[in-house]
């Protein structure tokens, strides 16, 4: 008897470890625990320390508000990612005076939640002082961050797009242009032609579509990054913090 309950233990973990990435999305990070002084209540324990911001205070949401400014950049999370995917970037944009919120999308609902929920945290980052704020997002998130500057008002300084195009959750697709039709924010999409999961003509057809007169698609060749994964590419990250600076001047 104790021999098939240690074998059935043995198979129970050995199932856990065959997960998949969805498409469209990147492994979960997993925070690393243990670090001294975590934010009280943040989800993602140890990695944002109690001295570097405050809890979000979205209800039925986690997440952290860094930094104070008048300007802010609002990110949105890879499919399987956290809040966690961005902070090491968000402590160089608080280095350089911004307001920075990162967050986890709540326990359940599709696109009009997780919309909701980006116009809630977007809220809480202007009553903090922010007068302009940019979205950010990776895969999901991305194509999250386009929806959310078509229908946020007051309308959004900027969005980056790190590897979205074409369609919200390619598990479950919903047609983004309704939304590109409607996207006049500055824009700025980024990923590598050796991403798996979409197409840079996708990313073509979403620029071409939106009325925006400030867009850029920037491709990079021979990389397969996605989503927050293109922050670890210079040839991505300067761009994008380039394109912050100049949307929240």
């Amino acid at each position: 008897m104790r021999r098939t309950v240690i074998t059935l233990a043995l198979l129970g973990l050995l199932a856990g470890c065959t997960g998949t990435p969805k498409p469209g999305a990147t492994p979960t990070q997993s925070p690393k625990a243990g670090r001294d002084a975590a934010l009280p209540g943040f989800a993602f324990a140890g990695c944002v320390k109690s001295e570097e911001g405050r809890e979000l205070g979205v209800p039925g949401l986690t997440g952290a508000i860094m930094g104070k400014g008048d300007r802010a950049v609002v990110f949105s999370n890879t499919a399987d990612g956290n809040g966690c995917d961005w902070v090491e970037y968000a402590r160089e944009l608080v280095a350089q005076g911004y307001q920075v919120a990162v967050w986890t999308y709540g326990a359940a609902g599709g696109q009009p939640e997780r919309s909701a929920e980006l116009k809630s945290v977007v809220e809480k980052v202007r009553a903090g002082g922010a007068k302009k704020v940019a979205l950010v997002g990776g895969s999901r998130g991305g194509c999250l961050s386009v929806i959310g500057a078509a229908e946020i008002q007051p309308a959004v300084a900027g969005v980056g797009v790190l590897s979205c195009a074409k369609v919200y959750n390619r598990d479950q697709p919903t047609d983004l242009a309704p939304w590109t039709a409607k996207l006049t924010a500055p824009t700025l999409y980024v990923l590598g032609d050796q991403d798996p999961y979409l197409k840079a003509a996708e990313a073509e057809a979403d620029l071409a579509a939106a009325p925006a007169t400030d867009k850029k698609l920037l491709v990079l060749p021979g990389n397969g990054a996605h989503g927050d994964g293109l922050l670890n590419v210079p040839e991505a990250r300067k761009p994008l913090t380039d394109f912050l600076n100049r949307v929240t001047a």
